[in-house]
């Protein structure tokens, strides 16, 4: 997949575009079935299956306090739209002086100008341009006089409710990762590199491994069962989000850190770079009377946890080993 950072460097040897634009914060199910349509659309008509997006979000320039947390950093999205067959991605960097092009100027001058538009795809109620001028008509207007398509994307639901970014930030505020890894059609995922923490955990014979992360949007704070992928293995572990309170005791709350205790594992993964996955909750963090009791509390943690992984190796074998998705 190719990825242009620069609309100087939009090439001529990419035949007939067949494009969506948008944010595709998170690509979820509805981006997904997308960006599968325009592949077969591209290759019905030997074109090329094409993403425009942006970044920053237009609102971390135009109104950072109301900017949404991202679900996945740049390079996240990026992985996830190559794996869809997309064989081409333009990351229009969005400024103040970008923000002022007019919804129009923006068609004539980018997409017809310089991509050599064949067909775009969006939502019904897509806005761009100046001020959210553009609209689904005025593309529609446009690609009559310009001699592109239009075509309307159709949304996707889940239990009668639209597929949406809002919908999966708001289920990883809550602590509801499953119902963010059905949304998502794969476990919510962190990216980041192993950090050296305090050893409180080595101490109590439950060794973590501490996660520092791009990542802007954090589940709630909790204890999770997880999957750590390390150079392309993937481990059944248990992570904590939160301050550790019992260990923090009445100082001042701790920032919040990320704690992955692996299970069966004993290997120094410091520095490494890896994915920590989410699949589902097990409990709020909360305060122990003592270390003792926050060590046996973890004893039943990692019990859950092994009996979720058996389960879930008899649903879906190939889950324990690859990319596979999780069952419903």
């Amino acid at each position: 997949m190719k990825v242009l950072n620069r609309l100087e460097e939009l090439p001529y040897d990419y035949t007939r575009p067949v494009a969506t634009i948008g944010n595709f914060d998170g690509v979820h199910l509805g981006h997904q079935q997308l960006m599968r349509d325009l592949v077969k659309q591209a290759s019905k008509i030997g074109g090329t299956p094409a993403v425009i997006t942006f970044h920053p979000h237009p609102l971390q320039v135009l109104a950072p306090n109301n900017a949404p947390r991202q679900i996945q950093t740049l390079e996240q999205k990026l992985a996830t739209i190559e794996s869809l067959g997309i064989q081409l991605v333009i990351v229009i960097p969005f400024d103040l002086q970008f923000a002022r092009t007019s919804a129009r100027d923006f068609v004539n001058e980018i997409l017809c100008d310089k991509l050599h538009l064949n067909e775009i795809h969006v939502g019904p109620n897509f806005a761009f341009g100046y001020r959210r001028e553009g609209s689904f008509n005025l593309l529609k207007e446009v690609g009559e006089e310009r001699g592109f398509l239009v075509g309307k994307i159709h949304q996707v639901q889940f239990r009668g409710s639209r597929v949406s970014s809002t919908a999966i930030r708001q289920a990883l505020v809550a602590g509801q990762v499953g119902l963010a890894r059905r949304l998502l059609a794969r476990p919510y995922s962190l990216e980041g590199t192993i950090v050296h923490g305090t050893a409180v955990g080595a101490g109590i014979h439950v060794p973590t491994a501490n996660l520092d992360t791009a990542n802007a949007l954090i589940p709630r704070r909790g204890v999770y069962v997880t999957m750590l992928t390390i150079e392309g293995r993937r481990h059944r572990s248990v992570s904590n989000i939160g301050v550790r309170p019992t260990i923090s005791g009445a100082a001042p709350p701790a920032p919040t850190g990320i704690e992955t205790h692996i299970l069966n594992f004993h290997e120094d993964i410091y520095g490494r770079k890896v994915t920590l996955e989410f699949l589902v909750r097990l409990r709020d963090e909360r305060r122990f009377p003592d270390t003792n009791a926050l060590y046996t509390q973890i004893q039943k943690d990692v019990r859950k946890a092994r009996r979720y992984f058996q389960w879930l190796g008899r649903a879906v074998p190939a889950f324990l080993t690859n990319k596979a998705g999780v069952p419903s």
